[in-house]
């Protein structure tokens, strides 16, 4: 498994060398394009190459080897390129938790409570107790922190529930943040 991190700069050379063949389907127009990924990592990818205008907001890419599409959803539209955030599918075996998640993509950013620390992410799923972020270096959340939701006004209190690289899961006290800015 790739092990790279998704990142929003220009594609360098060595990257389109290094470059996977991949078709990439619409779901919503069933429009099709072969086109390249690169930066591959367990939660998303970044597509490079010509014709991906027709890519909307939900994907499938198939990788030239395998039989099956792995679901995702556009995050973000450039010139030369697409960023893509795969989407796991929960049963509800796995799901535990008191109240349902949804399927959500939306930017935020996390910050310690002295706003030293700031880390962008994406919200990949969500509820009213709780949140599952995506992102770079998220093993360095602290455990108490202000959540920064694109649209919101003011930021959301959170705790840690549990981290790794590139995911963490939130609990979130909506009333915890309501005096701060």
């Amino acid at each position: 498994m790739f092990t790279e991190q998704l990142t929003a700069r220009r594609t360098s050379a060595e990257e389109l060398e290094n470059a996977i063949p991949v078709l990439a389907l619409d779901l919503d127009s069933l429009k099709c394009v072969e086109t390249k990924a690169v930066n591959f990592s367990d939660w998303g990818c970044k597509l490079v190459g010509e014709g991906l205008g027709i890519l909307n907001k939900n994907i499938a890419l198939k990788l030239e080897e395998e039989d099956e599409f792995q679901r995702g959803k556009v995050t973000g539209h450039k010139a030369d390129y697409v960023t893509v955030l795969f989407q796991r599918e929960v049963t509800p075996s796995m799901e535990k938790r008191g109240e349902p998640r949804y399927p959500v993509t939306v930017a935020a950013r996390i910050r310690d409570l002295a706003r030293k620390i700031e880390i962008s992410c994406m919200i990949t799923d969500a509820s009213r107790s709780g949140c599952r972020v995506e992102g770079a270096d998220l093993s360095h959340l602290p455990d108490d922190l202000l959540v920064y939701v694109e649209g919101f006004e003011r930021p959301v209190r959170g705790q840690v529930a549990w981290k790794e690289d590139l995911t963490a899961g939130l609990r979130l006290n909506w009333e915890g943040a309501s005096a701060l800015k």
